[in-house]
């Protein structure tokens, strides 16, 4: 497994836009396959405190893509970047793979001088406990009921 930027691996745009499509066009956020994709490449601009990771095989599959998100809940200003569209191919699954890309956005989002990190799950709420996230709310996010955590870096 190789884990990259997708902005110095642009030729995974389209599959990682299309993996989340198809894992996640129920809810509104990921009903536009073009406006997932506009959201990447402004997420992966340069100078961007955003960011997305790939995690590809060594034959250039993509296997797994994480994402720190600029506000992808808006409701509360404090809460700035959030971990999100964490995904794993069904083939891929049970390897470790969402771990590996956690791991590397919170060193990522350090080295970009971000103090703490949300996130929303309905029930990926022990992966992250693991990591030192925190639970802060439950809430109902797109009629799914979620825990919000947060860690602080």
């Amino acid at each position: 497994m190789h884990i990259s930027l997708l902005a110095q691996q642009p030729q995974f745009l389209d599959a990682v836009t299309q993996m989340l499509y198809r894992e996640w066009s129920d809810f509104p956020n990921w009903r536009d396959a073009a406006l997932i994709q506009q959201r990447l490449q402004v997420r992966n601009a340069d100078e961007a405190k955003t960011l997305t990771l790939v995690a590809t095989t060594s034959d250039g599959e993509l296997m797994a893509t994480a994402s720190i998100i600029h506000y992808e809940l808006h409701d509360i200003v404090e809460r700035e970047f959030w971990l999100g569209e964490v995904i794993t191919a069904a083939e891929h699954r049970g390897k470790g793979l969402a771990s590996g890309l956690v791991t590397r956005l919170i060193t990522e989002a350090r080295q970009r001088g971000i103090s703490a990190l949300w996130l929303y799950t309905p029930d990926q709420q022990a992966l992250y406990r693991r990591f030192g996230w925190q639970d802060v709310e439950q809430r109902e996010i797109a009629d799914e009921d979620v825990t919000v955590m947060k860690l602080i870096l």
